[in-house]
């Protein structure tokens, strides 16, 4: 069973990386939302500079922001420089693309990028917008023929799934555990919840902080239509009057808004939202805190569910106690 991180691509990613390392995970990935983070490849290559073991990538890539070829050239540039330790996980997009106001790209669209990443990463010559292309080496080149990293196909529905089954070295599910699918030699699953430090409170002052990011993503969510609707909204606490606050904003860059510091900060609106209903925010925390015990039984659950991988202790803002708290709790190191 291998553990790993996740977090926004920010100037603190060589640190983060540094200390999961140091704490014994075994993985961290970084988001790649340009409209509100910092470019993914130059922060894994920062991390990978802070670090020795440790395996980094993208969790998860979105395919559009960037041609196939310079997507190609990136991940080969970064494995010269780590070999071994660079992963590539993709998916559809949420704020990758939402926060540009545009829609998840669709499973045929990533099926045929994935064909086309593999073929270059093998140094294969593949049509690509009508004209053939090819990574072309020099001969004082020092990167081989072929490049093999590890491809992961993030996906929740039927079409997700069937794609990284067909094409992917591995899942990254984020639907219901009990739901997650067999198959698959390499499945990540996400550990959900806080650990709590010793003899810390469900509603301490970090902990509250952390279960505010998560607290108000889910909103995000139900309104873009990732985990429910915006008529279904109203079954998260007090959820109609999120909706409300939201539908004042101007609707041609109301996106620019409602994504504004998605899993970086929690921003103004949504910050003034939760302190209106704290009762629902405290609440929320105290069923997000987890004890060692309790850590410990959900992480049994999901290798039972067959995980290869589990990502947990991002707890935002304090990432580093979060961390600690987490490996401590789960006993790495």
């Amino acid at each position: 069973m291998e553990f790993g991180c996740a977090f926004a691509s920010t100037p603190e990613a060589a640190q983060q990386a540094w200390v999961a390392e140091s704490l014994g995970f075994d993985y961290i990935g970084f988001y790649d939302s340009p409209a509100l983070e910092t470019d993914v490849w130059l922060t894994i290559a920062e991390a990978l500079r802070s670090t020795q073991r440790i395996r980094v990538g993208t969790y998860v890539l979105i395919p559009h922001l960037r041609t196939p070829i310079t997507q190609a050239s990136a991940i080969a540039t970064l494995w010269q420089r780590a070999p071994g330790r660079l992963e590539v996980a993709m998916g559809t997009g949420f704020t990758g693309r939402m926060a540009m106001g545009k829609r998840p790209l669709s499973w045929a669209f990533m099926e045929r990028f994935i064909g086309q990443l593999r073929a270059l990463l093998a140094g294969e010559e593949v049509e690509i917008d009508g004209a053939v292309q090819k990574l072309i080496r020099s001969p004082n080149d020092p990167l081989p023929e072929a490049i093999d990293v590890p491809l992961f196909v993030a996906g929740n529905g039927p079409k997700g799934i069937d794609v990284a089954k067909r094409c992917g070295d591995g899942l990254v599910y984020y639907g219901e555990p009990e739901r997650a699918p067999g198959g698959f030699d390499r499945l990540v699953l996400p550990l959900h919840g806080f650990a709590l430090e010793d003899g810390e409170s469900a509603t301490s002052p970090r902990l509250i902080e952390a279960a505010r990011v998560m607290f108000t993503l889910q909103y995000h969510l139900f309104f873009d239509g990732f985990s429910g609707s915006r008529e279904q909204l109203d079954q998260l606490p007090y959820g109609r009057d999120w909706l409300a606050t939201i539908e004042q904003l101007p609707e041609r860059t109301r996106h620019l808004r409602v994504h504004e510091g998605h899993m970086t900060h929690v921003n103004a609106h949504d910050r003034a939202f939760s302190e209106r209903h704290r009762d629902a925010l405290e609440a929320f925390a105290r069923e997000s805190a987890l004890t060692p015990g309790q850590l410990g039984e959900q992480i049994d659950s999901l290798k039972a569910r067959g995980a290869t991988r589990i990502i947990g202790g991002h707890a935002l803002p304090d990432w580093e106690r979060g961390l600690r708290a987490f490996a401590a709790a789960a006993g790495l190191g």
